[in-house]
């Protein structure tokens, strides 16, 4: 919750828009993450911008703190 926390946070604050998706209530979007992960293992928060996977939580900030959040976003 806190990653997911951190991620929503930093995404605010650069005007950049997203949609949560709450995987604990379906197992059909569970199974869809991990598709989209590809690891039938993956955990929350995993970033994706529509069919583009972009990676979990730790890509992410290593992409924030490399200053190439847009290219990890597939924005640039």
């Amino acid at each position: 919750k806190s990653q997911q926390s951190e991620v929503t946070r930093i995404l605010d604050g650069k005007n950049i828009k997203y949609e949560l998706v709450d995987i604990s209530q379906d197992n059909a979007l569970r199974e869809e993450m991990r598709a989209k992960a590809g690891n039938p293992k993956a955990i929350p928060p995993q970033i994706v911008n529509g069919d583009h996977y972009c990676g979990d939580y730790e890509l992410f900030v290593e992409a924030v703190e490399q200053n190439t959040l847009q290219e990890f976003l597939k924005l640039a």
